[in-house]
């Protein structure tokens, strides 16, 4: 079976749930949606669809969005959606309500949305027995996820949510925010080291180099990329300032180190991070039913 997913990725774990799928789906192909990027392949010649990306406050990306209402048209084609966020609350599930409506009017045959929980670009930075748990978990379920797109499982995945309404306005008001406060954004020349990787790596194009000066535009979809990756840690983000999380979190190696426990959720877990125990908690329900061992993928 030929893949073919369409990721919008800004700090790469997006990115990561997607080479995921390629490591246990085999031929699949991965394109970044991005301005940047040459035009998208065709899905003629794929036997399915995946569309990928970060919700941000609830919804999908503009980018996203706008990414799907351009796709062409076809004649029922298979396509699936993934989302990564920092949390697993059920309000996320309808970030992806709009772009699977526009998806079924171009013909796609969306069969199934999986919604994966990775270590938060901003708001705060999770601990390393967090992210080390969402990895592991991430792995499990991407894996039982592609055995069931291999043996063509179907859920429904339009659902009606009594919340949908707000989340919605939520996505409208955050779409044109993100515009407005993109252009506060702002380089520390003291810490800069004129790399320039914010201007090459942002998705918008929302970043030019004036007079030595870097410039933030009205285009920003604050994906976070230029403030995460930057090596310096020079970018300043308007009043996300104090949200602000910088660099990877090397979630392989996490995995990997026997002296971070596991699991840390619902084991050890405090404070806030008690809130992702029904998380893991329906995790576990099904890969139980599949006969899968998380404990395999450490």
């Amino acid at each position: 079976m030929r893949v073919i997913l369409y990721v919008f990725s800004g700090t790469g774990n997006t990115l990561k749930i997607a080479n995921l799928y390629k490591r246990y789906l085999g031929d699949v192909d991965i394109y970044n949606i991005s301005k940047k990027s040459a035009p998208p392949p065709s899905p003629d010649g794929y036997d399915l669809v995946g569309i990928g990306y970060p919700i941000h406050a609830f919804v999908a990306p503009e980018p996203v969005r706008e990414f799907c209402k351009n796709m062409p048209a076809v004649e029922r084609k298979r396509a699936f959606v993934f989302k990564s966020s920092g949390e697993g609350l059920h309000i996320n599930d309808c970030s992806s309500q709009k772009i699977i409506k526009i998806l079924k009017k171009k013909g796609y045959d969306v069969t199934c949305e999986r919604h994966f929980v990775m270590p938060y670009n901003m708001i705060y930075r999770h601990r390393d027995e967090m992210a080390k748990q969402m990895w592991i978990y991430a792995q499990a379920m991407v894996d039982l996820n592609c055995r069931e797109l291999l043996s063509g499982v179907r859920e429904k995945v339009v659902k009606r949510r009594i919340w949908r309404p707000f989340v919605e306005f939520i996505g409208f008001t955050e779409r044109h925010f993100a515009h407005l406060h993109g252009g506060f954004f702002k380089v520390d020349a003291k810490k800069c080291i004129n790399c320039g990787r914010c201007v090459k790596a942002c998705p918008q194009n929302n970043i030019k180099i004036k007079k030595d000066k870097y410039k933030f535009g009205h285009d920003c979809c604050l994906c976070m990329d230029c403030s995460f990756w930057c090596p310096q840690d020079a970018v300043k983000v308007g009043i996300f300032r104090f949200w602000k999380v910088h660099g990877d979190y090397k979630v392989e190696q996490l995995a990997k180190d026997g002296n971070l426990p596991f699991p840390y959720v619902p084991d050890k877990a405090k404070g806030i991070y008690r809130l992702y125990k029904k998380y893991y908690r329906e995790c576990d329900e099904k890969l139980k039913a599949a006969n899968i061992n998380v404990g395999d993928y450490i």
